[in-house]
């Protein structure tokens, strides 16, 4: 375990101590601040909501699922590892990152609804996770668990959205044979 942690140490250092200057200390706090929260996916999902509503009535479902996995990362799971942060910066725990599992998890969900922008979901979710190991505020590691974490909260997210549909699909055709 000491090796692990310490391999997880080098790596944070390696990434916090590459040049920083004024352009790229922007970059990262814009990655960073975009993925606040989720707040660039919201944006994202709406836009997509707005375009696919009428084919997709349950777009939403996942999203919302996924939100309450990120609950489930920020006030739970940080509490049963209470890691502490690399730097003092900010107070809360560090494992999992929260940043990287929204965005693993959003990038996941709206990868599987707009295939052909999955590259560019997992390109952003990848720049805001970085930016969070830039900026000094989680390990390497972090970002691992949260991106691992935010996959499977994804994938939950769509089987959990799906379940429902299924059923509901289902008993819509059930009654539309009964009435003919």
């Amino acid at each position: 375990m000491e090796t692990i942690l310490a391999l997880d140490s080098g790596l944070f250092l390696y990434f916090y101590n590459l040049p920083h200057n004024s352009i790229s200390e922007f970059i990262a706090l814009f990655f960073s601040a975009v993925g606040s929260m989720g707040i660039i996916w919201f944006v994202i999902a709406l836009f997509l909501f707005y375009r696919e509503e009428k084919r997709d009535h349950a777009f939403f479902k996942p999203v919302i699922f996924v939100v309450f996995g990120g609950l489930f990362s920020e006030f739970v799971l940080k509490n049963v590892f209470a890691r502490p942060r690399p730097t003092e910066i900010i107070t809360s725990f560090s494992f999992p990152s929260t940043h990287a599992t929204l965005a693993f998890a959003f990038a996941y969900v709206l990868s599987q609804k707009e295939p052909k922008l999955k590259y560019w979901f997992f390109t952003l979710a990848i720049f805001i996770a970085l930016s969070r190991i830039y900026l000094g505020v989680h390990y390497p590691f972090d970002i691992l668990a949260g991106a691992f974490l935010g996959i499977i909260i994804g994938w939950f997210s769509l089987m959990l959205s799906s379940c429902g549909r299924q059923k509901s699909t289902r008993k819509w055709l059930l009654r539309s044979k009964k009435i003919r």
